[in-house]
């Protein structure tokens, strides 16, 4: 017998991706329930303190414009901040943000209990259908509750089992235990793999040498997570970098067979691009050293979390390679590293909407989709949640923005759902084909269409309109100035001198961009941050037509014959895309592009590498 309460929307996980999909069906209006097994694990963040990095904060940035919580979250728990590839053009800059662990889940959960959603303290055993549709959830404690729609995001715990060395022990993470029983229904009825990732030991701050280590200060430039932060309140602290040795390999090395990863006990694929240290060592066994970044978990937090060295080695050997490390040398270990694996659902099974194709108005987001990262479960979150809505209630939403050429979640699903995963999927702007207009500082442009007040509240959307208003006023007033070769000399502006006449948009790509030298170029007052956006807009122009381009000649070459080229001779080719293709064996471009973590600039190198040797290319 059903329980009383009925829900428009059950999800199940409070992790990211629960978090995202629970709040956006609430905002739109659904009655929406929250079950987690324990109320004190709402918005924990289960590995790494830290939110952003390249690729990652594109994703953020995205959920962030559709109304999510996970960059105005991180802000509010913010203590130190970075931006990445600063050298570099604003395509690839990623705002990373070291977060207070204990302030992010108090933060959260004072943010969702606040909302409309109902939490529901319980686990969930089984989904229940009737002719292939949700009707509802069965609970261990609540038993059966009633539901139009059923999103699911239970990240590592299907079947999760973890690893110290030969110790196993069923758990989702440390102190959580595995769900099984719900694990029976996914297994039953969907196509399942499983996929493994890791975390490294936790460290006590007074047991290391901080005096002999080089800190990494945050940077205080005024650059957040969120479109929508001011400013950061709290007290930002230094992190502080190491690394390992020829000693530290050696004892790893040396104890390979105390590893589970090496010793057989897993036989799951890892995460490619966050290598467990044994993976390190064994791959790149030739390097003097890796860096090690000691993280502060907390301004009041005792612990450290030292990133670069997720293991599954036994305790004994952890603590022995720990303490040859420069600063570490008396280090004590709060939680020793460990392993983690768990059963993913092949992304294959799903509509490009997130729901299966086996069972109708049943979501699925998160690490089960075989991801891994807090930013890209959060968007799949956002994105099932707000599919549900439309399935549901009918709202309208322009799809378009979740196109791949028009934003890092659109790349996310179609690569998913598409090409499947063969390991843990994470994400690169070299998986984006339109990368130059992807960028951090656009996504409010990208995704104007779907900005309402269901989702802002009224300072956040006043906000927002304000700032899209002020930009188009001060982009029609650039455009509407002209200037010939002359006018620019003589304001010290080196072009060509071929008597075309540039507006001021035009001209903008020229200045050094600062908000001294826009007003006094055009007598017009702007904050650095339009500045930076509209500048690089102008710089990109002429290079948004090649992506363009180059887009439309991966679909011309689609049956380019591949099967006569050596792909070890094409050296731009990384180690891992070289693996895949010699594996694979595609027979032209279009079967190469299906090959899930073949990316399109590699694609665009074997076209490069047939036309050089000579073979006729659209």
């Amino acid at each position: 017998m059903f329980h009383v309460e009925h829900y428009d929307v059950i999800v199940i996980g409070a992790g990211h991706a629960g978090l995202e999909a629970a709040n956006i069906c609430e905002k739109y209006g659904l009655k929406t329930a929250l079950i987690t097994k324990n109320q004190s694990d709402l918005g924990k963040l289960s590995c790494n303190p830290s939110i952003g990095g390249v690729g990652k904060t594109h994703i953020a940035s995205e959920v962030d414009i559709l109304g999510g919580v996970i960059c105005k979250i991180g802000d509010k728990s913010a203590i130190h901040y970075r931006v990445l590839n600063l050298s570099k053009g604003p395509a690839v800059w990623g705002v990373r943000a070291q977060i207070d662990r204990d302030l992010y889940a108090k933060n959260m959960q004072k943010y969702i209990k606040l909302s409309k959603i109902e939490l529901i303290e319980d686990e969930a055993i089984n989904i229940l259908q009737k002719n292939n549709k949700i009707i509802g959830v069965d609970c261990i404690n609540a038993g059966k509750i009633k539901s139009k729609v059923v999103i699911l995001t239970t990240g590592t715990f299907l079947n999760g089992k973890i690893y110290f060395g030969n110790e196993v022990k069923e758990a989702g993470r440390i102190g959580n235990s595995s769900s099984k029983e719900l694990a029976k229904f996914i297994n039953k009825n969907f196509k399942t793999m499983r996929l493994k990732t890791g975390t490294p030991p936790r460290i006590h701050t007074q047991s290391i040498d901080y005096d002999i280590l080089d800190p990494q200060p945050s940077e205080n430039n005024g650059i957040f997570l969120s479109y929508f932060t001011k400013q950061n309140t709290n007290k930002n602290i230094n992190c502080y970098i190491t690394k390992t040795n020829n000693k530290t390999h050696k004892i790893i090395r040396d104890n390979l067979d105390k590893s589970a990863m090496y010793s057989g006990i897993i036989k799951s694929q890892g995460v490619r691009y966050c290598p467990s240290i044994e993976d390190k060592i064994t791959k790149f066994g030739d390097r003097n050293g890796h860096n090690i970044f000691l993280e502060p978990e907390g301004l009041n937090s005792d612990l450290v979390y030292p990133n670069g060295i997720s293991n599954s080695l036994d305790k004994k050997i952890q603590l022995k390679f720990l303490r040859s490390i420069k600063g570490l040398e008396k280090c004590e270990v709060d939680q020793f590293g460990y392993a983690v694996e768990y059963d993913s659902v092949d992304p294959r099974e799903l509509k490009n909407n997130f729901e299966t194709k086996k069972i109708e108005n049943f979501f699925l987001a998160g690490q089960i989709n075989g991801t891994t990262g807090y930013e890209e479960a959060a968007g799949q979150g956002i994105y099932a949640g707000i599919h549900a809505v439309v399935k549901i209630k009918k709202v309208k939403f322009d799809n378009k923005v979740f196109q791949r050429d028009n934003s890092y979640i659109g790349v996310l699903v179609d690569d998913l759902t598409k090409l499947g995963v063969t390991e843990p999927y994470r994400m690169f702007t070299s998986r984006a084909e339109n990368r130059l207009k992807l960028r951090t500082d656009n996504s409010y442009e990208r995704f104007a269409s779907n900005i309402n007040t269901k989702i802002f509240n009224k300072t956040d959307y006043n906000l927002i309109n304000k700032n899209i208003d002020n930009e188009k006023k001060i982009i029609k007033k650039i455009e509407s100035l002209k200037y010939s070769p002359n006018d620019l000399m003589k304001k010290k502006i080196k072009v060509k001198k071929d008597g075309k006449i540039r507006n001021g948009f035009e001209v903008l790509k020229f200045l050094n961009p600062t908000t001294n030298n826009f007003k006094n170029f055009f007598n017009i007052s702007i904050s650095q941050k339009l500045l930076t956006k509209i500048y690089f807009d102008s710089k990109y122009e002429v290079f948004y037509e090649r992506e363009r381009k180059s887009y439309d000649q991966l679909n011309k070459n689609k049956n380019m014959n591949l099967t006569n080229i050596d792909f070890n001779k094409i050296p731009s080719l990384s180690r891992e895309i070289l693996e895949k293709l010699n594996k694979y064996k595609p027979v032209n471009l279009h079967d190469a592009g299906k090959i899930s973590g073949i990316t399109p600039s590699a694609l665009f190198q074997i076209i490069k590498h047939k036309r050089i040797k000579g073979t006729k290319v659209a």
